[in-house]
């Protein structure tokens, strides 16, 4: 059972937009591209990858909130202490920015005083109180919007994750942790009177009380604020739990399906130094395998890069105890520094797109396709290259990794990058499918 994140590569916060998300009032630009073409690595005969028809008949497309089958492009921006929500419904042409639903803050129910980050969150979505329909999990609040059969609407039902204490600052991740079928929530809190890892278990009610609320000490160092990503990565089919991003501390894995309170591990594995992680079946064997990138770029540009490359360990599910580690990019240019998932060729494989930047919050961001089914799963140089940015004072703001999904039901993954006030949805190679302002015009929404 796979579960998207909040909060993750390709469901993490961009800590670069900081500025930009607190005045989304941004005048339109034009565009433009620059594409350094190449070959790609190609699966080698007898490779385990099996080309699908469509990606919505192979697993089911997610968010998908109205359940047309088609992905929604679903995630929050903040403008002052409040924020909105916009959903952007999936066609067979891709996200159709026409027909956005703003949700307000009054709108979601959150209380005023639960804190709220300034940058572009993605939702969680799960079927929480197992209706068969989707819900959203969103902020800091845990505010959850009950899904149904065109979706969440303005003006209906929700409720709200009763989280212990305060100090949240996303939403929580969804995943099965615990192995018994039903979704469970984990989240992370860093407040004054404690630091912990929160686990609720599902399924939950609708006022969103949970069966069971868990509190684990915290892993990491004082200060550290991580990222929560769910994958299997022992494929046991009970979700495991890794934690990221902290300057202290290399990624922790927590296995899921223990029998704790939680169903999480008592202690985690400790992975390979890295500033972010995602899950992927790279070589097509059935079992996730796990990808660390480390740019080795300050989070805050508050520190001259290395005069090295940027890499992205892997650890395939067939090779529990190995790490292979691939260079990448220019020397300093910041290889690995965010990472998502995606079959972008249709081959049944999933693809690595790694995102270079020689300063995270300078917006030169590039991103490199590495092609998943070559014999040894992630495939060699020559990759794909595509850049997509805008001018601005300062000189062009590059367009960053927000999200990889196949947003138009091809069986294809796409690219989604944020830049100032601009998506693009590219196909993985360059070519664009979609551009369109962040915020819709005022006639469009709720």
């Amino acid at each position: 059972m796979h579960f998207p994140t909040a909060g993750g590569p390709f469901f993490r916060y961009l800590r670069m937009w900081h500025a930009v998300a607190a005045s989304l009032v941004v005048v339109a630009v034009v565009a433009f591209l620059v594409l350094r073409p190449s070959g790609g690595a190609r699966a080698v005969p007898n490779s385990p990858c099996r080309a699908v028809d469509s990606a919505r008949e192979a697993t089911p497309a997610t968010p998908d909130l109205d359940g047309d089958g088609f992905v929604d492009l679903v995630h929050e921006i903040s403008e002052t202490e409040n924020f909105d929500l916009f959903v952007v419904p999936g066609s067979e042409h891709g996200p159709d920015p026409d027909r956005t639903t703003v949700f307000a803050h009054d709108d979601l129910g959150v209380p005023h005083d639960v804190q709220t980050g300034d940058d572009p969150l993605q939702p969680t979505v799960a079927d929480l109180d197992e209706d068969g329909h989707a819900d959203l999990v969103v902020s800091g609040a845990a505010q959850v919007l009950w899904g149904g059969p065109k979706g969440p609407r303005v003006g209906g039902a929700h409720g709200r994750v009763p989280l212990p204490g305060s100090g949240y600052s996303t939403a929580p991740v969804a995943g099965d942790f615990d192995g018994d079928s039903h979704t469970d929530l984990a989240v992370f809190r860093d407040s004054n009177e404690a630091r912990e890892l929160v686990v609720l278990r599902g399924p939950f009610k609708r006022s969103g009380a949970p069966v069971r609320t868990v509190e684990i000490p915290s892993p990491v160092h004082e200060g550290a604020s991580p990222v929560l990503v769910a994958g299997d990565a022992n494929d046991d089919r009970a979700t495991d739990l890794a934690l990221y991003d902290s300057p202290w501390d290399p990624p922790l894995l927590f296995t899921g399906g223990a029998r704790t309170a939680g169903g999480l591990s008592k202690e985690p594995e400790r992975l390979p130094e890295g500033e972010n992680v995602v899950f992927g079946d790279f070589d097509g064997d059935g079992r996730q395998d796990i990808a660390i990138g480390r740019s080795f770029v300050d989070s805050y540009d508050e520190v001259d890069t290395p005069h090295r490359r940027g890499q992205v360990s892997v650890r395939y599910g067939k090779e529990q105890g190995k790490w292979v580690t691939m260079d990448g990019g220019d020397f300093k240019e910041g290889f690995g520094a965010r990472l998502a998932v995606g079959d972008f060729n249709g081959d049944g494989c999933d693809d690595l797109a790694v995102q270079l930047t020689k300063k995270k919050e300078a917006g030169d961001a590039r991103i490199e396709v590495l092609r998943g089914g070559s014999e040894h799963g992630l495939g060699s140089k020559p990759w794909r290259s595509t850049k997509r940015s805008v001018p601005g004072d300062d000189g062009p703001d590059g367009g960053t990794l927000f999200a990889v999904h196949d947003w138009d039901g091809d069986g294809r993954a796409e690219l989604t990058l944020l830049g100032e006030d601009r998506w693009w949805i590219t196909d993985g190679t360059g070519r664009d499918e979609a551009s369109f302002p962040v915020a819709p015009s005022k006639d469009q929404g709720s």
